[in-house]
């Protein structure tokens, strides 16, 4: 048993004992044995109840330890002063008014509210002054390639890195290293999964590549994609990512964004007009008697007249090829018909 636990079962049981005293004293009920049928029923509550409190405690404590830990560490000095300025500032004005006829404790008091809002929202407002040199947004460009969540999550850059196709250095913010352990630390369980993958592909690059975590920390934006892009157009860095979106604002932020995403899509074996390969027809398409395959790389292929054919491996002359917004579409002919014609 937890000392939480053993605290909590106690109250309740000290609870029902006094609650029995209250009741007997009032004479609401009569004779000792009831008093002692309270503090067992104040003792069955709590264990009843103990372990579930115990529970939502450690949970709400786990949530203000996320949420602290989210904070800019430069926050908690900033109000930390500005508080201790308003109360010296508070003790000089109560000394200076304390002689004003009608001023009283309360009138103190709201002054002093008053100058810790103020004074502390001056102080977030100026956060950067409160920063240590070494954290400071600084002009200096380093170059190299920033990475984000997404193409962590997507792991395929650890695979490009032990192959000896990706060079550093790669900066990770700690802000991107704070959204990982947030994910990691989820009770659902894709979400989780998905902020361990990220980790641990950040633990492979590491072996790799040239890889450091950069504390650069943007105050003056809300949105991680917007500090993420910010940091890198301050820094001169590159961004690698698997979001279609980022690569956008990217372009909008005049930050040269890198998709592993659209890089595999452009690693993709290009089919010609009159090229020949072997499919295999899995589904009809959506024009009637066409059948639908894939290629090796995941490319789909539309074959006229093909839908007879499903589950069967059939050669077809490639007849067209389109890129569209979420990759290549193939279209393509039976090869026999074409000898045919």
């Amino acid at each position: 048993m937890t000392v939480l636990r053993a605290i909590l079962l106690a109250t309740f049981t000290y609870l029902g004992y006094f609650s029995g005293q209250i009741l007997s004293y009032y004479g609401l009920i009569g004779g000792k044995i009831n008093v002692i049928y309270l503090t067992l029923a104040g003792l069955l509550t709590g264990l009843l109840l103990a372990p579930r409190l115990e529970y939502l405690y450690r949970k709400m404590v786990r949530k203000a330890e996320e949420a602290w830990n989210r904070l800019p560490p430069e926050l908690p000095l900033a109000v930390t002063l500005a508080t201790t300025v308003a109360l010296l500032l508070a003790v000089l004005l109560t000394t200076l008014l304390s002689s004003v006829p009608g001023f009283a404790w309360y009138h103190s008091l709201l002054l002093t509210v008053v100058l810790i809002v103020a004074l502390s929202a001056v102080a977030v407002r100026n956060l950067h002054f409160f920063q240590r040199d070494g954290n400071r947004r600084s002009s200096e460009k380093l170059g190299g390639k920033a990475l984000d969540s997404s193409v962590l999550i997507d792991g395929r850059i650890a695979e490009m890195a032990e192959l000896g196709w990706l060079e550093g250095p790669l900066w990770v913010p700690r802000f991107i290293l704070r959204e990982l352990q947030m994910l990691a630390d989820q009770e659902d369980p894709v979400r989780r999964g998905k902020g361990r993958r990220g980790l641990e592909v950040l633990e492979r690059l590491g072996k790799h590549v040239d890889l450091e975590v950069i504390d650069d920390e943007v105050s003056d934006q809300d949105l991680t994609d917007d500090k993420l892009l910010d940091l890198c157009r301050t820094r001169g860095m590159a961004l690698i990512t698997n979001d279609a979106a980022m690569v956008q604002l990217a372009r909008i932020y005049g930050v040269k964004a890198l998709s592993i995403q659209a890089l595999s899509i452009a690693l993709r074996t290009q089919y010609r007009p009159g090229d020949r390969v072997e499919l295999e027809i899995i589904k009809p398409g959506r024009e009637s008697g066409q059948g639908v395959g894939y290629l090796e790389d995941g490319t789909m292929v539309v074959v006229d007249g093909a839908a007879r054919l499903m589950g069967k491996k059939v050669p077809v002359v490639i007849t067209q090829s389109i890129q569209t917004q979420v990759g290549r579409l193939v279209f393509a002919r039976l090869e026999e018909e074409g000898e045919e014609g």
